[in-house]
């Protein structure tokens, strides 16, 4: 894994303005962050690593601590349940949210499929992130509750 973290840069003293932070655009072209303005979104990169992921690279396995939030920009993962397959996750996808709303152990195993890029918040810099945002945290809540309701659905259907 290459961490990769973009900062802004001063030239002559003052910030540079005329060119566009790639990790910012990045960000808003992910769902998750679309209602962000810009400064929630160049905050937001402030608080983020971006990281370079080899294929077949376990990011989350299930029942384990769960101490990290992505949002994948490039490439492919799976997910499993149980050891059931859930829906893959493609560009703009995100997870990890589960265990950085309540601290508790991942409930899924997520690996990448491909060779892929991510955005990696730590649970300090996912809290700080959601402070910032009502509609992002009213938005990561949602996706949790989501998530949740459909494995229920799905565990009951397999009884």
């Amino acid at each position: 894994m290459v961490v990769r973290s973009v900062r802004a840069s001063l030239t002559g003293g003052y910030l540079s303005l005329c060119m566009s932070d790639p990790k910012v655009d990045a960000m808003g072209r992910v769902p998750l962050f679309s209602r962000c303005t810009h400064k929630e979104l160049e905050f937001l990169a402030s608080r983020t690593d971006e990281v370079d992921l080899t294929a077949d690279h376990t990011l989350i396995k299930q029942g384990s601590a769960s101490d990290c939030f992505y949002v994948l920009l490039e490439g492919e993962a799976t997910v499993e349940v149980d050891g059931n397959a859930r829906p893959s996750l493609h560009a703009g996808d995100f997870f990890g949210e589960i265990g950085m709303l309540d601290r508790g152990p991942a409930t899924a195993t997520v690996i990448t499929t491909t060779r892929a890029r991510a955005m990696v918040m730590s649970r300090a810099q996912f809290r700080d992130a959601i402070k910032t945002s009502d509609s992002l945290l009213s938005t990561v809540l949602g996706a949790a509750a989501d998530r949740l309701r459909r494995d229920s659905i799905d565990r009951g259907k397999a009884l």
